[in-house]
């Protein structure tokens, strides 16, 4: 995903050891969220599905990036859900590609005319699908200032899903949140994603994860 260039030089990209296909996996798993980063919240399964694969690769064509098929590994982390209080639900993904130079592509589709309008599209098929009568569904999507620094390519996207409910005389209105932050670092291509019902994710909750994750692949890719 992603990209705003905030940093990085020619002299420290090379200085990064290449990710092989063998070691790829280890890599992109070790940089992943795990529950000790969120101990508060319940950790559930979080598998790569056959849809979610389909999903993606219809996303990837969507936004004019990289083929799935060219990731060396592509992983997500297991979902982290609120037990009490606000719904809320994180996890992370990252992505191994063959050279800093496809992770740049890519992130330069993501952040490309098509990035918000095909993953505003993909995620409201998501998590609403086709509203029953009495429902109406609105979307809207927009870039936020990246909370990680030190990538090569950083980036902050919102997107907001308003699902309103008419019954007789009553009207639910229901907003759902959904922030994927990312950035990308060597081979690797990182991202938070993080979904609220009702009020906005807390920033200093995604910064806290995002600086975090990055500290891992600065450690697993060097």
């Amino acid at each position: 995903m992603a990209v705003a260039l905030v940093a990085g030089t020619d002299a420290a990209l090379a200085s990064r050891r290449t990710v092989t296909p063998a070691q790829a996996l280890a890599v992109a798993t070790a940089i992943s969220i795990r529950h000790a980063d969120v101990p508060k919240l319940k950790q559930t399964s979080n598998p790569m599905t056959a849809q979610e694969t389909a999903q993606s690769a219809h996303l990837t064509a969507c936004i004019g990036g990289v083929p799935n098929s060219e990731a060396l590994a592509d992983t997500q982390s297991p979902n982290f859900v609120s037990s009490s209080g606000t719904s809320v639900t994180l996890s992370s993904g990252t992505e191994i590609l063959p050279s800093a130079a496809l992770v740049a592509k890519d992130f330069a589709a993501v952040t490309g005319p098509h990035g918000l309008p095909c993953l505003l599209a993909q995620l409201r098929g998501e998590l609403v699908g086709t509203p029953p009568k009495g429902e109406t569904v609105t979307g809207h999507a927009s870039r936020l200032a990246p909370v990680v620094s030190g990538a090569v390519g950083a980036f902050a996207d919102r997107f907001t899903v308003v699902v309103t409910v008419t019954r007789k005389t009553t009207t639910l209105i229901l907003p759902l949140y959904v922030d994927v932050i990312g950035f990308d670092y060597g081979q690797a291509e990182v991202s938070l994603t993080v979904e609220a019902v009702g009020s906005k994710p807390s920033t200093s909750l995604e910064r806290r994860l995002a600086v975090l994750l990055l500290a891992r692949a600065h450690t697993a890719i060097g």
